[in-house]
């Protein structure tokens, strides 16, 4: 089978799967089967002899590739600052481009480039803040909020629930640094109040994307639930202090949290999974 019937056939499956014509699992399993044997075939194309009969233009589109990614990490310490965050956003735009291409029929190599893409701009981005010394609390969480709100739309926009996720977590760093700088010395008490309503506020917006917009649950509910064990983390990493017993109240929270998901289980279940 050649390239493009194949091409055309696996977005065909996935108009299939988009539409609910057919249900999930049988367009994963032909998405999954012809994908396999367009692996196959790749596989049985790459050889040195192809290597060999690269054209011209092939050679230097690669070679220019690998010389600018050279060029910028032998010289990017010595470019303003302005020019140095334009190429951080320039370098993840081109992996989330790449990413957005590779979505529909190869979701592996789309998380993979977006992935790629992300820790890029993390990394640029505080390498950045080190040469220009704005290492300083506020740097930092620019830099946290920045990476929070690009991974966020790149997550939504690819359709990479992790992304999205990751998104999220970097604005509850954020707010758990807001609510140590106001209340340094909150107790463990208090550290529930101010982050277990926001765990049942992202359970709500679970529910609620099931039935706006299916794809964010997943994300929703994971965020919650790492919400729900927001208030020891805090207290144990961001504000190195504890309780007494802090141990027994941990696991008390994971009885809590088994109890609360198995008897709801018949609800979240169909919210996330289906």
């Amino acid at each position: 089978m050649n390239s493009e019937r194949r091409e055309i056939i696996l977005n065909e499956i996935e108009y299939w799967r988009t539409s609910r014509l057919l249900p999930e699992q049988y367009c994963d399993f032909l998405e999954n089967l012809y994908q396999e044997q367009a692996a196959q075939a790749a596989r049985r194309t790459f050889s040195i002899n192809s290597i060999q009969q690269g054209s011209l233009k092939t050679w230097l589109l690669g070679f220019g590739i690998i010389s600018l990614i050279f060029f910028i990490g032998f010289y990017f310490s010595l470019f303003p600052w302005p020019l140095q965050m334009a190429i951080a956003l320039l370098v993840t735009s081109i992996c989330y481009s790449f990413s957005a291409v590779f979505r529909p029929r190869r979701k592996a190599a789309a998380l993979l480039t977006a992935s790629g893409g992300s820790v890029i701009l993390l990394v640029l981005g505080a390498w950045t803040l080190w040469l220009q010394d704005w290492l300083s609390p506020g740097g930092i969480a620019g830099l946290v909020g920045v990476c929070g709100l690009i991974w966020w739309l790149a997550g939504y926009f690819l359709n990479l629930g992790i992304l999205n996720y990751c998104g999220f977590v970097c604005f509850i760093l954020l707010y758990g640094v807001m609510f140590g700088k106001i209340h340094p010395d909150a107790s463990w008490p208090m550290m529930q109040l101010f982050w277990l309503p926001l765990s049942v506020v992202m359970v709500w917006l679970c529910w609620l994307a099931h039935h706006r917009i299916k794809r964010m649950a997943p994300v929703f509910f994971a965020v919650g639930i790492t919400v729900w064990f927001m208030p020891e983390a805090d207290m144990l990493l961001m504000r190195h202090s504890s309780v007494h017993g802090m141990v027994l109240l941990c696991l008390l929270k994971i009885v809590v949290a088994f109890i609360l998901l198995f008897v709801l289980r018949k609800k979240w279940i169909v919210w996330v999974f289906k």
